[in-house]
């Protein structure tokens, strides 16, 4: 496809593709002018729409802009200018850890972007990947791309609609994306950026989703008590529970202040109540997975109690056709695990 023109609002001409493997394809691109940028081409999947691929995000703080967009073949086309790297990149090239100092730097600009979103706009797949350096600030990627995913039919497609190691409890249980959701996803980055690894190891999907859904995490080493509480907190399997972006921002702008003993003393023991309530928690969250998954095997059991007798009254009929299947009296009719046969 190299080499290939796009005429949108703007002519580009495609260059080296840059990535594939993930949703959509990503290209060097060129302007008529000499301008740098690159090429996102996203199929057309059955069931989701462009606009899905955009939120109202332009002009806000450290979200790489959308410069041009349309349609071209089977590809919906979002241009943006080319960044520096990834901070996938960036966690590779240090080793898979940042300095504390360093980390904070990142998590403040992501906290500022995330901070700075109407209501009701969420990202939905936040992760290293989506984070991009651009004009010397961490900023995010790839908005609308997960609630595209989300809404098509096409099972090839709707496998993006979530990231297993970052995605939050709600989205395990199929509910409604909240900014809540992308606070925990920047919990799991920001456990990452100062521990070198994630909080949960999978390795697979259900993995995952049992860590996700009812364990708790384990505990940040190396970094202050006030660090430590707000990324734990981030990572609250209930979605009420977590702090907003604007607080997180907040804090992580106060953590660069040295702290008074008796603040040190104070955040101390906020990490001990914090550890506790996530304990209790990641506890009651198993606790209700275990009554769903009793009511979920209830009802499955059920219905193939319900399809058993169904075949079996059938293959009554089909011997005895006179006989006549009735409720026993007084008896609800939501249940089949009762009948009576009467031979006419």
């Amino acid at each position: 496809m190299a080499s290939e023109t796009i005429e949108l609002r703007r002519k580009w001409w495609l260059g080296t593709e840059i990535t594939k493997g993930g949703f959509g394809r990503i290209y060097e691109a060129e302007a008529e002018d000499g301008s740098q940028a690159v090429v996102k081409l996203v199929p057309k999947a059955p069931g989701a729409s462009r606009e899905l691929l955009f939120e109202p995000v332009s002009g806000l703080p450290n979200i790489i802009p959308i410069i041009d967009s349309g349609e071209w073949q089977d590809y919906y086309v979002l241009v943006m200018p080319r960044a520096e790297k990834s901070l996938r990149q960036h966690l590779n090239e240090a080793g898979g850890k940042l300095a504390t100092d360093e980390a904070v730097r990142v998590l403040l600009d992501v906290a500022e972007a995330l901070a700075s979103l109407q209501q009701g706009v969420v990202h939905r797949d936040l992760k290293p990947e989506n984070v991009l350096l651009y004009e010397s600030r961490w900023c995010l990627a790839d908005f609308g791309i997960a609630r595209y995913a989300e809404a098509t039919t096409a099972p090839d497609t709707q496998k993006y609609a979530l990231t297993a190691p970052y995605a939050a409890p709600e989205q395990w249980r199929a509910e409604r994306a909240t900014p809540a959701t992308d606070v925990y996803a920047f919990g799991v980055m920001a456990f990452e950026l100062l521990q070198g690894h994630r909080p949960f190891p999978g390795p697979s999907p259900w993995d995952y989703r049992e860590q996700h859904l009812n364990q708790a995490p384990p505990r940040l080493a190396g970094c202050s008590p006030s660090i430590a509480s707000l990324v734990t907190e981030c990572l609250y399997k209930a979605p009420q529970a977590r702090p907003t972006p604007a607080n997180i921002l907040t804090r992580l702008r106060a953590s660069q202040q040295a702290p008074s003993p008796a603040a040190a003393k104070l955040q101390a023991a906020n990490q001990v109540i914090v550890d506790r309530q996530t304990q209790e928690g990641a506890m009651a969250a198993a606790q209700k997975s275990a009554e769903e998954r009793r009511t979920e095997l209830f009802a499955a059991a059920k219905q193939s109690l319900e399809g058993i007798l169904e075949r079996l009254i059938a293959r009554v009929l089909e011997a005895a056709p006179s006989a006549a299947v009735t409720q026993p009296p007084n008896r609800s009719c939501d249940s089949a695990t009762e009948f009576w046969l009467s031979i006419q």
